[in-house]
């Protein structure tokens, strides 16, 4: 059961991983759409910046210090250029800054036909809500970029400082819509989320397929756990049986051992009174030295004994004192006779 509750954890925790994995490509995928759509955005709103002073007279932003230094037929002389200019290029807005007394003031800008109708002169007219980003670019004389919304629309926009001949700073900017950025990127979104799902469906019929192996291995492992239980029973009763023989044997082996010492030192006892007594018989078997008078034996050491002492000390025979019918006849005549 721990077995199989592991396989599952394992494939859970690989099926949450390869879901992150998917979501993390989503993710990235996305991501790196929108960045390289605004890379290509920010080189062409770079490109359009640049351009914008070549529609204007090389001096202009050395002449335009306050509202009535730019006439009203040069304005619109600009404003066509730059409305040309950006009808050729795709941009909504592109226009020039100036400086004065730390407000800035729209210079060359273009000017839509609401905006026309609205105003008839825009040359001069403060930008009271400028963006942050653009004080930062014209203080820094770094180009910066921003994202705005306004009724008109969302816009990527770019601040690049300029410097004039005269060496009057200003800045280049110009607008391009990005509110289709939005649906390219949901698109992507879309497209990215629909790749994932083509994967995760692709790869269900392989998951199945690894359930199905999973569970016939599962089950010939099962069948395979019986046998070797059986086979376990089996060899368990076996050892069981043969530990018994093989104690009993041992036993019988220590019995016949212990009854093997008793008859070895049985015959160690024998072995020695044998010794002993071939010992002893060796010493009577001898060449005795006997007196021809008196019979006394001559030992080893020189000295004379009696027979019966002898023998006694070498054998173990005993005597019993008598008299033979001879000696008797001789010593004691007239009871022999009666005897």
């Amino acid at each position: 059961m721990n077995h199989k509750k592991k396989i599952y954890l394992t494939l859970s925790f690989w099926t949450a991983l390869y879901i992150i994995a998917v979501t993390g490509f989503i993710i990235w995928s996305n991501e790196s759409r929108k960045k390289l759509i605004m890379n290509e955005i920010d080189h062409r709103l770079l490109i359009v910046a640049r351009s914008i002073k070549y529609t204007l007279s090389a001096d202009f932003h050395d002449r335009a210090t306050d509202p009535h230094s730019i006439s009203f037929s040069e304005e619109t002389k600009n404003r066509a250029a730059i409305n040309r200019f950006n009808s050729e290029n795709g941009f909504k807005w592109s226009y020039t800054l100036a400086e004065k007394d730390g407000k800035f003031f729209f210079s060359a800008p273009s000017v839509s036909d609401e905006e026309a109708v609205e105003r008839k002169s825009w040359y001069f007219f403060p930008y009271e809500d400028i963006p942050a980003e653009f004080v930062k670019a014209f203080e820094e004389k770094k180009t910066y970029f921003v994202n705005y919304t306004d009724h008109w629309g969302t816009f990527r926009s770019v601040a690049l400082p300029q410097v004039s001949p005269g060496g009057k700073t200003y800045l280049a900017c110009t607008d391009f819509e990005i509110s289709y950025l939005q649906s390219i990127l949901r698109e992507n979104l879309m497209t990215s989320v629909l790749s994932a799902f083509y994967f995760i469906f692709f790869s269900v019929p392989f998951i199945f397929i690894f359930r199905g192996f999973y569970r016939a291995y599962n089950s010939n492992l099962k069948l395979i756990n019986d046998e070797l239980m059986v086979h376990k029973t089996r060899l368990e009763g076996l050892v069981e049986e043969r530990t018994s023989e093989l104690s009993r044997a041992y036993e019988k082996i220590q019995n016949e051992l212990r009854a093997k010492e008793v008859v070895e030192e049985v015959l160690r006892d024998e072995k020695r009174k044998l010794e002993d007594a071939l010992s002893e018989v060796k010493a009577l078997s001898g060449l005795l030295p006997i007196c021809a008078s008196c019979k006394k034996i001559r030992d080893d050491r020189g000295y004379w004994n009696q027979i019966e002492k002898y023998i006694s000390e070498h054998s173990e025979a005993t005597f019993s004192h008598g008299l033979c019918p001879d000696c008797a006849e001789k010593l004691y005549p007239g009871f022999a006779d009666k005897k």
